[in-house]
């Protein structure tokens, strides 16, 4: 989870020494890509819940040229995330074997509810995969992540990370997101669960457990952290106080960057007087319903860089619209209101970009993880 060593790693050193930053990269390393805006979950307070509603997918012969199309381009991995369910796309195992044989790192977020119908090429290619469960019992489950038109899936998410954690090359993650009743929308607590679901996750094979805060999605506070209140805030460190003695040298524990903050004072906003984003040149969003800035403007048209359904991938990286949209975003004013996870990111490539210009030597490190 350290965001600032993995851009010291050379193969991202060398692309943002490459980068002419008035015009913008010739391609991404890192694509995050929403194979399908369908998923057979109806969670409550779901942030995608509006493109979930388009019902919206690339076709089978449009991702598997998309694919090739990445490679073509110089990408270094893709991450399969939403949007929808990316492992609900019928081709999907079919998509991680092609990048895995062509050397695209891959990482998946998943509900984990397909994971059996594509179970070899994710336990072979997976180089990670975030299981999202955010409960440890049925329950709790069923009201947070309720299966469309009534019934349960949390038994057979259970089975899938079980059946995957026997055969996995790649790292298996269990993600807890707290979620409480201040949010809405018909949400529960989950707090009293969370030591409960780290121990379910490494009894049941995974390597870790991520322990996540909940985020504002709606109006002006777009992806802003919840403020929890004190009594809250206290059941919910009582829980984690507990969760180090679950680890060994098989089983970590991974806190987001923004739990902290989150515990502990949450500031009304996250400074940024930087007025373009270096991050976006090097990561992007792709979706059937568009190629978005960044996941934080996934859906919204003023964000949106091109239409990779009408358009191939590096036609539209090389475009006037893109570089247009990319040069008119300003994070100082666009995300002024965001606890955004590239914040740290764009702070160290913006001293990097400094360093380059000054002839100052950077700090390189062995390639390690391509997910920056």
């Amino acid at each position: 989870m350290n965001i600032i060593t993995k851009l010291h790693q050379q193969f991202v050193v060398d692309h943002i020494k490459n980068i002419d930053w008035k015009e913008g990269s010739s391609s991404p390393l890192i694509v995050e890509l929403d194979p399908t805006a369908v998923c057979d979950l109806a969670c409550p307070g779901c942030i995608s819940e509006d493109i979930i509603a388009t019902n919206n997918s690339f076709s089978n012969e449009r991702l598997l040229n998309l694919a090739k199309e990445f490679k073509e381009s110089g990408v270094r991995g893709v991450i399969l995330i939403g949007g929808g369910e990316p492992l609900a796309h019928p081709i999907i195992g079919e998509v991680i074997d092609y990048f895995g044989k062509n050397n695209i790192a891959v990482g998946i977020t998943t509900n984990g509810t397909y994971i059996h119908k594509h179970l070899e090429p994710i336990a072979k290619y997976s180089h990670w995969t975030r299981i999202s469960v955010d409960a440890a019992t049925k329950e709790t489950f069923d009201i947070l992540r309720p299966k469309k038109n009534g019934g349960s899936k949390f038994d057979l998410v259970i089975e899938n990370i079980k059946q995957l954690a026997k055969i996995k090359k790649g790292k298996l993650g269990f993600s807890f997101l707290i979620r409480s009743e201040i949010e809405g929308d018909g949400i529960i607590s989950n707090v009293h669960e969370i030591y409960q679901a780290a121990k379910l996750a490494k009894d049941i094979g995974c390597d870790y457990f991520e322990i996540k805060p909940s985020y504002n999605y709606k109006n002006d506070a777009i992806h802003s952290l919840v403020k929890y209140n004190d009594t809250l805030i206290k059941k919910i460190k009582d829980e984690l106080s507990k969760l180090d003695t679950l680890i060994d040298e098989n089983f970590s524990i991974i806190k987001a960057i923004t739990l902290d903050e989150s515990l502990n004072g949450v500031k009304s906003k996250q400074t940024k007087t930087y007025t373009f984003c270096p991050v976006a040149e090097l990561r992007t969003l792709v979706t059937p319903l568009g190629v978005y800035v960044c996941p934080y403007w996934r859906g919204k048209e003023k964000f949106k860089l091109g239409d990779v359904k009408t358009t191939d991938f590096q036609t539209l990286w090389n475009s006037e619209k893109k570089h247009s949209v990319s040069s008119w975003v300003d994070p100082s004013i666009h995300c002024a209101n965001l606890h955004c996870l590239r914040h740290e990111s764009n702070l160290e490539i913006l001293q990097m970009i400094e360093d380059i210009k000054e002839h100052k030597k950077i700090d390189v490190v062995q390639e390690y993880d391509r997910f920056i």
